[in-house]
Order: structure tokens, then C-alpha cells, then sequence
């Protein structure tokens, strides 16, 4: 409707919105009559990938970007050229004054995780945003609409309040002596933490359903608990829409009423569930993975307070009735003091008999009940340990008798009571004596307990071995007057939890050892699309801390063009539960721009989304070869074009010329058209062989000295502008396809002319070097940047200026280069810009043998043609100077040498001079740089000064070389030797 107006253009999905919506239906009048200054404004937007509203004139009428289109949720795309107001009803109210105040007075407002209640997903949300309100100015200074930028910052500010409910718990885990102390400050809390948790109870679990205690609870009444404990059942579980299953609504804190709460076990000592505690959502947030994980932490929390606090009541108790047996003792005493004295008063005096005999028998019956007491006060402290969940034993003296056991203890080393009671500890299970006794003693010593967690222990019982994991509490027993005669030790079995614990754990780190070793970007979202996870490939690409890339999100890293569309399709997925797939480019550490293909698909549990899982693909190669295709076949389409071109205008000429001599230049002309579409398709078919593995070659033994001689001449006919300069040895037969390797000479020399257009000459070579023959081919034309030179054998690859000025499919090199790799052989070029170029190849002669060495002095100097190595004792280096052309063996030969000769100087630097090498040995780099640097670090190697070789293509094979370098060596690159033994002289061992 309005697609030809420019300031509409891009911006994804809401860019075609407002291209096609009629906008004559809204307060605003059609595009092509906005305002300059919202035309600017728009453009901005579109054309943004972060979140921007416009609201428009009085009536504040709605347009945003893509970016901002995830705010408004369900309102989208409806909320697009409605009235604020009409949007906004929720939160209007608390924003008219600002935004009438940036239209009328042109103020600027910034609103930090400003809380902003929206209506925007069937429900009121409790939502946080960073937002800015500016005015829009047009022309002649007046204000005419509000631009407003804005992050959601909901997630990182709840995140911080309920973190800080977490550490609140955590705080007061081991403050509480009594279970009831324990639950009144779980009481606290929990009022204090309304926003998130609108309502609990504490039910204690009994024998039965209907025997379960309610313990505490707030925010319920009567009724609404008896029907809450009717929905829970014996495992974890969310409730849904409890204001339709409780006879009342909940309300706490907001006027809508509870939706949602989660029922979770908190489990005792040994593992069996105690309580099951039930926690209300908020009003405002609907239970997520992040809500789900922060009540359970909750619930896990308050289970740990209870525990610590029965273990500490347990401890308590007992004290107590050692000290209530010891005040017995004493009374007892005094009874028997008593009868004693009475006794003598009986002695001595018969008239008072009766009355001594009765105040004997009062005493006696005191006694008695005295003695009664001291028995039952023993028995139900005996009671209470022995029906402890947790193993308690107290040990006495210096030798640690056990006066008091309970079976949970007995069990846990495999013994029983009566095994261990009244008999020193340690000479039961000596072998934990060296583990335990040193965290006993210093109890018995100081008064101070103890505590170990996840302590690891093991016993023998009848040769078996008994071991595992506890959390032991060490406590004083003190006498009546305070002293110190023993200690009770509380243990509780943790191994279960502990191994499954770090089964969890395991299986967290095999998972993402595994994500971090595919060399692809992974990553995890939650339900709602929160990023969570990202490999250490994310992290390394990007350069940023993995953290920080989870709390950041994409946004900061997807290139502005892509992100719009990217965030689109993402928030489609997660509405759907589709795949989500898309290509974007990313932002690297060094502020390239990446292309990489975006795919995560849902991890569906239960029939609900639980996890995203994802990758990003580096396609950046896939989309340059696309780009390349494309403009190779716009070449090819033109150069094929050009010679059909040529014969249809020429067969014209001739059907209508009688002139015999014309007819005759006209049929030439023709058949050099011919000849040259020719060779454009005999280019493409070998590509297409060479592709699919189908290009044969024929090998024999042929005179290659021949071959070049007649190339040269049939080449030289061809040209009136260029002399061809032969310079070769005689009669030189090697094995190989004759018609291949000419097509390569052909290839090379159809080349120099061609670019060297105000050239002359054109000077061929072919030498015997060593074991191999180097043919080179140099013209003096427009020569080649460096860096095109390593590209310049890709196939379809062509230097961009050259692209219009010069005709072919940039076919040829690359089909020569094919050709050679399968003579074995290897190709390089020297290339100055605008003096010309100077293309060679090698091939091999015969199977590569080593010669002798020249010259070898027990490992102090060595040389043979391809390497010369000195130890500088002086200089406290290892002088290489190599020579010429390497081969793969030449190499690892030269490299092994400098490596023995490192070890027997003891050197740790190394000045390697590349300066009279010649070609390339890019074969060899890998095994240099992976291999043979490892081994040369192990040796004492510290620093190594290289020196460049002339020859671009050696140049790359040291440089590929550094690149796969696996150690920590130093590695210097230098034009000229002296800058190489400065840096060398300067580097000091540390």
C-alpha cells in the first residue's frame, strides 16, 4: 500500500506492517503526509535493532520496531496505530503526566527499572523496564510526538530480590536450637518474601493422609487449608487455577487473586519426606523454570533449617538429662545422709522411736520416689536416642568408652549395641581412629564443637569394608559442675544424597564437555526464551566472559541488520513450539562480522517446552563461495555470450558478403570465436571432472623438454604482441600426462600475455634443481597485490580489477593446480604490482632422497644443500640458514637436525633465516607447527626469530606454520637478519 516510500523501507516484520496497513482508519493521516520529523523518526526506528516506540501526537497513537514488538506480547500487532491510552489502560494513569509533559514542555525523562504493571499475557505481569521518554522536534522547534527507547529489565530485578530470599535462608541454616525457633524464623522470612511467595503451609507428614499435621501456614484460612490439603499429594507438583479450585480466592499483597502454587517434600535426615510444604505464586508472575527453581531452592532451604534444628534439640535434650541425673544423684545422697543420722538418733534415744520410725519411712518413700524418677528420666532419654533417625553415641573419658549408642550409629559401622556399649570406640574400629580421633579430642579439650559435612569414613566388619559419606556434629558433655568428660557425637548417613548429587554433577560436566568440544557455538534458553547457557566456543568467538553473554543475550552481539528478523523468528518459535532456524551475522572479538546459521529445537517433557537447545553454524565460507558462484556465473553467462555473439555476427556477415576475401577473414574471425567458446567449455566440463573425482590422466615417460619447446611455439603463433624467450635443458624425460601438464604451460603462458598488455616479453625457464624441475613462466604486466596471491588458485577466484578488463572464468589456475597436486608437484608465485608476475611449478623427478650431509662436527655444525645450522656459543643461540627448495622431507629432516643440536648446546633460542629459500613448502607447515614445536619447547626452546623469505608463498607456508602452533614459545616474524638478532640479544630467560 505504501512500498514505494523510502523512509518505510526494511525493518522486518513491522517495516511490512506499516507499509500495509491503512492508516487513513487511525488518528494519523496516510505516510506520504507525515511530517518530516516523524518521517525521521520512523526511519530511525525500522532501521534499529533496539527496542523504540513512537507515540504520536495528542493521542499518543503507537509505532514501534520490531526490536519493541515483544513488549506489548499479545497486544502485538493490534497495539500498531492504536492510541496510547487505548494500549495502556493498566499503566496509563502513571504515565500520562511524563508523556504529556515531553509533548507540551519538550522534557526528557530516564526511568531506571521503572515497575510497570502490564496487562499483556491473560494476565496483570509484574514487569521492570530501563526507558527513556525524548521529544520529537521537527523543523520549526515544536514538539509533535514521544520518542521512547526501552530495555525490559523484569528478569534481572526479580532475579535480584529472590536471591536476596536466598541468602536471607541461608544465613539463618544453623541458628536455631528447637524445631520450633527453626519454624517461627522460617515464619519471618517466608512474610517477608510476599512479592513471590503469596501464601505457605507446613504440613507434617503422618502415618496416613488424613493424620498429617498442619504446622504453620499464612495467607490461608481455615477452609481454603482443609481443601489445599485435599490437592497435594506425596511428590512434587504445581496447582493451576486455584482460585477455581478453593472455595475463596487467595489474595495476598495484589488485588488479583492466586493462580498458581507449587507443593514440595522436604525430606529428613534419612531421606524420607517429613513435610510437605506448600508455596504460593504471586498474583503477577506465572510459574517459569527460573520461578520453578527459586521455590524449591525455598523449600530445600527451609528442610535444612528443621534438620539443623532437631539434630541441635537432640543435643539439647540429652544435656539436659544428664544434667537432671546428676541433680538426682545428689539428692539421693542427702536422703541416705538423712537415715543415717536418724539411725543414730534412734541409738540413742528408744521414747522417740516412733517418730524417727516415721519420719524414716517418709524419707525412705521419698528415696524411693526419688530412685523412680532417676530410672524413668533415664529410660526416656534412652527412648529419645534410640528413636533418633540419626546416629548418636557418647563416648567418655579419655579413651572414649561408649556409655550410650543408638542402633542408627551401630548400623552404620555394622556392628550392634551391644557390641559396642561400655567398650573403648576405637579399639572396635581402630582403622577410623587416625580420621576421627583428632577432631574429637580437641572437643573433649576446648568445649568447642565440631562439625564436618560430606566427611568420608570407612570401617571393617569381618573383613568386609563399610564406607561412605556423614555429617557429624561434635558436642561437650559436661558434668553438673561444668566439667568436660566426655562427647556426643550426632552422625547423619549422607551418601545417597552425595553420590547422586555428583552423578548430577558428572553427567553436568560430561554434557557440557561435550558442548564444549563441538567445534560449533552451542547454546540453551529457557521456556520463555532466556538465554541460560553458552559453550566455551561462544565465549572464545566473542571474547567475553560466558556469563556476561548470558546475561547480555544475542542483542549485543547480532549484527543491527539481522537482529530485527532474528528476534521475529525466535518469538515465533517460542509461541509455537516450532524449530527455530535463521542466519544472522555475529559480532567477533576482533569486530568482524560472522555469518552463521541459528538452529535450537525444544526439549518437550510431560507435554510442556523445558528447554531450548541450539547451535550457531559458521557458514561465513558457504556464504563467500555463494557470492563468488554468483558473480562466476555472471562472468561466465557474459564470456560465453561474447564468442556467440561473435559467430552470429559473423555468419550474418557472411550469408550477406559476395567478396570472396571478406568471406574468407570472416570465417576466420568465426572459427577464433569458436575456438575460444571452446575452451570456455572444455574449462567448465574439467571443473565438473575434477568435482566429481572424473578427470583421468595417462602417465608415461614423455620428453618433457619437447613438450615445452612446442607449447611455446603454438603459443607464440597465437600472439603478434609478445615475444615468447625459451630457456631450458635438453632432452629432460620425466613421468607424467604429456596433454595435462601442456594444458598447464598452456595456461601459464595465455596468462602473461593477457596481463601484461604493455609487455613485450614473456620469458619461460625449466631447470633440473636437485631432485626436482622447476619451470617458471614471468611477464612484465600488471602484476599481483600479496593479498590476492594465496587466492588466486581457488577456483572461480578472480581479482576484482581485473574482473572487467580482462576475459575467462578464473577457471584456469585452479584446473592447473588440480593438475599438479596429482603430478605431485607444487606451484607458487612472485608478484611484484605493476613490474609483473612470475608463475612457477615443481615437479618431482624421482622418489625424494636425502644426500648426505656436506659437512657435520658432532652436533656443533652441520650442512647439507637444503640447510646449514651453527651453534653460536658467543651469542647463546642456534644459527639455521636454509636453502632453496623444501620438500616435505627436506624439512622434517632440517627440523630434527635443529632439534638434536638444541638439545646438545642447551640453547633456548633459535635465529632461523628463511632469506635464500625459494617456493613453497606448505605441506610441511601442520607437521612444523603441531609436531616439531612441541618437541622443540620441550628441548629448552623459548624464543625464535624468523626471517621472511623473499618468496610470498614461503612467507605463507611459516605463517600457516605459527597459525596450528601448538606450545607456549615465542615466535618473532623479521624482514632483514640484524632486526632478528637485536630482538634475539634482548630476550632474557626467565
Amino acid at each position: 500500500m505504501h512500498k514505494n516510500l523510502s523512509f518505510l523501507q526494511g525493518g522486518g516484520q513491522l517495516g511490512e506492517l506499516i507499509r500495509n496497513k491503512d492508516w487513513s482508519a487511525t488518528d494519523l493521516d496516510a505516510p506520504v503526509n507525515w511530517p518530516e520529523s516523524l518521517r525521521s523518526a520512523i526511519t530511525i526506528s525500522l532501521n534499529s535493532g533496539f527496542p523504540i516506540a513512537i507515540y504520536w501526537g495528542q493521542n499518543f497513537v503507537l509505532l514501534y520496531n520490531d526490536a519493541w514488538s515483544s513488549i506489548p506480547g499479545d497486544k502485538h500487532p493490534w497495539a500498531l496505530g492504536n492510541p496510547g491510552p487505548t494500549v495502556w489502560p493498566e499503566i496509563w494513569d502513571g504515565l500520562k503526566d511524563e508523556f504529556e509533559s515531553v509533548l507540551n514542555e519538550g522534557k526528557s525523562y530516564r526511568r531506571p527499572d521503572a515497575p510497570l504493571y502490564m496487562y499483556r499475557y491473560g494476565y496483570t505481569e509484574e514487569c521492570y523496564f530501563d526507558y527513556t521518554l525524548s521529544p520529537i522536534v521537527a523543523v520549526d522547534g515544536s514538539v509533535d510526538g514521544v520518542f521512547n527507547a526501552v530495555v525490559e529489565t523484569t528478569y534481572r530485578v526479580i532475579n535480584e530480590r529472590r536471591n536476596g530470599i536466598r541468602s536471607a535462608f541461608l544465613s539463618q541454616a544453623h541458628t536455631s536450637a528447637t524445631r520450633a525457633a527453626a519454624y517461627n524464623k522460617i515464619n519471618d522470612l517466608l512474610q517477608n518474601a510476599v512479592l513471590d511467595i503469596s501464601f505457605f503451609a507446613f504440613y507434617k507428614v503422618g502415618a496416613g493422609t488424613n493424620e498429617d499435621e498442619l504446622v504453620l501456614s499464612k495467607g490461608l484460612n481455615e477452609l481454603q487449608l482443609q481443601h489445599l490439603h485435599a490437592l497435594i499429594g506425596a511428590e512434587q507438583a504445581e496447582l493451576k487455577d486455584l482460585d477455581q479450585l478453593l472455595p475463596e480466592p487467595v489474595f495476598a499483597y495484589w488485588p488479583e487473586p492466586v493462580t498458581e502454587a507449587m507443593v514440595v517434600p522436604i525430606y529428613n535426615g534419612e531421606g524420607r519426606i517429613n513435610v510437605m510444604l506448600v508455596l504460593g505464586a504471586s498474583a503477577r508472575k506465572r510459574i517459569d523454570e527460573d520461578y520453578r527453581q527459586f521455590l524449591q531452592a525455598v523449600a530445600a532451604n527451609s528442610g535444612a533449617m528443621l534438620n539443623n534444628a532437631f539434630a541441635a534439640e537432640l543435643n539439647l535434650a540429652y544435656q539436659k538429662e544428664l544434667m537432671l541425673n546428676a541433680e538426682l544423684f545428689e539428692e539421693q545422697q542427702a536422703l541416705n545422709e538423712e537415715i543415717s543420722a536418724a539411725n543414730e538418733e534412734l541409738s540413742a534415744s528408744n521414747e522417740e522411736l516412733a517418730t524417727t520410725n516415721e519420719e524414716l519411712s517418709e524419707t525412705q518413700a521419698q528415696l524411693n520416689e526419688t530412685l523412680s524418677w532417676l530410672g524413668e528420666s533415664e529410660q526416656r532419654f534412652r527412648n529419645l536416642i534410640r528413636e533418633a533417625t540419626v546416629g548418636v553415641i557418647l563416648l567418655m573419658g579419655p579413651n572414649l568408652i561408649v556409655d550410650v549408642v543408638n542402633d542408627a550409629y551401630a548400623k552404620l559401622i555394622g556392628r550392634s549395641i551391644e557390641d559396642l556399649i561400655n567398650k573403648p570406640l576405637f579399639d572396635i574400629i581402630p582403622e577410623a581412629e587416625e580420621a576421627f580421633k583428632k577432631v574429637i579430642e580437641p572437643v573433649m579439650n576446648t568445649g568447642e564443637a565440631a562439625y564436618l559435612y560430606e566427611q568420608a569414613y570407612f570401617v571393617h566388619n569381618d573383613e568386609a569394608k563399610i564406607e561412605g559419606l556423614l555429617n557429624l556434629t561434635y558436642q561437650p558433655y559436661r558434668e553438673s559442675d561444668g566439667k568436660i568428660t566426655g562427647v556426643m557425637v550426632l552422625c547423619q548417613d549422607v551418601t545417597a544424597q552425595v553420590k547422586a548429587r555428583q552423578q548430577v554433577e558428572a553427567t553436568e560436566r560430561r554434557f557440557q564437555f561435550m558442548l564444549n568440544a563441538i567445534p560449533q557455538q552451542v547454546w540453551t534458553a529457557t521456556p520463555e526464551g532466556s538465554l541460560n547457557y553458552v559453550n566455551q566456543v561462544v565465549a572464545d568467538d566473542f571474547g567475553v566472559n560466558s556469563d556476561v553473554i548470558v546475561n547480555t543475550g544475542w542483542s549485543s552481539f547480532i549484527h543491527p541488520d539481522d537482529l530485527p528478523s532474528s528476534t521475529l523468528s525466535w518469538n515465533r518459535s517460542l509461541k509455537s513450539g516450532e524449530e527455530y532456524l535463521t542466519e544472522f551475522r555475529l559480532k567477533f572479538a576482533d569486530g568482524t562480522y560472522i555469518w552463521h546459521l541459528a538452529r535450537a529445537v525444544p526439549l518437550i517433557e510431560n507435554g510442556e517446552i523445558t528447554l531450548w537447545l541450539g547451535t550457531n553454524t559458521n557458514i561465513e565460507a558457504q556464504k563467500e563461495n555463494e557470492q563468488r558462484k554468483d558473480e562466476f556465473l555472471s562472468i561466465a553467462s557474459h564470456e560465453l555470450k561474447t564468442p556467440l555473439t561473435g559467430i552470429k555476427a559473423f555468419n550474418q556477415l557472411m550469408r550477406k558478403s559476395k567478396d570472396q576475401e571478406r568471406t574468407a577473414s570472416y570465417i576466420e574471425k568465426s572459427s577464433e570465436n569458436i575456438y575460444r567458446l571452446e575452451k570456455l567449455i572444455n574449462d567448465l566440463l574439467d571443473v565438473t571432472k575434477i568435482n566429481a573425482g572424473k578427470l583421468t590422466y595417462d602417465f608415461q615417460s614423455f620428453n618433457f623438454s619437447e613438450m615445452l619447446r612446442e607449447s611455446v611455439e603454438s603459443v607464440q603463433l597465437t600472439t603478434s604482441t609478445h615475444q615468447l624467450v625459451l630457456d631450458q635443458v635438453d632432452e629432460l624425460f620425466i613421468t607424467g600426462d604429456r596433454l595435462r601438464l601442456e594444458q598447464v604451460i598452456n595456461n601459464f603462458l595465455s596468462n602473461a600475455i593477457k596481463y601484461s598488455p604493455g609487455g613485450k616479453q614473456v620469458i619461460i625457464k625449466s631447470q633440473v634443481d636437485g631432485q626436482g624441475l622447476i619451470v617458471s613462466v614471468k611477464d612484465f604486466g600488471i602484476g599481483i597485490q600479496a593479498q590476492h596471491i594465496q587466492r588466486l588458485f581457488d577456483r572461480y577466484y578472480r581479482i576484482d580489477n581485473t574482473a572487467m578488463r580482462f576475459e575467462g572464468l578464473g577457471l584456469g589456475l585452479f584446473i592447473s593446480s588440480e593438475i599438479l597436486k596429482r603430478h605431485m608437484g607444487t606451484f607458487w608465485i612472485e608478484s611484484q604490482p605493476n613490474e609483473g608476475s612470475t608463475f612457477y611449478f615443481r615437479l618431482p623427478l624421482a622418489e625424494a632422497k636425502l644426500k648426505e650431509p656436506i659437512i657435520e662436527d658432532d652436533d656443533k655444525f652441520y650442512k647439507d644443500e637444503h640447510i646449514t645450522i651453527i651453534q653460536n656459543k658467543e651469542a647463546a643461540w642456534l644459527e639455521v640458514d636454509w636453502k632453496g627448495f623444501q620438500t616435505v622431507e627436506a624439512v622434517k629432516a632440517g627440523g630434527m637436525r635443529m632439534l638434536a643440536m638444541l638439545k646438545a648446546g642447551g640453547f633456548s633460542k633459535v635465529l632461523n633465516d628463511n632469506t635464500h629459500v625459494v617456493g613453497t613448502w606448505s605441506e610441511a607447515s601442520d607437521w612444523a607447527g603441531q609436531e616439531w614445536f612441541p618437541m622443540m619447547e620441550e628441548a629448552g626452546l623459548k624464543y625464535f626469530a624468523w626471517i621472511y623469505s623473499p618468496s610470498a608463498f614461503s612467507r605463507l607456508s611459516a605463517e600457516k606454520a605459527v597459525d596450528v602452533k601448538v606450545g607456549n614459545s615465542i615466535i618473532q616474524f623479521f624482514t632483514d637478519l640484524e632486526s632478528a638478532k637485536k630482538w634475539l640479544a634482548d630476550r632474557r630467560d626467565i
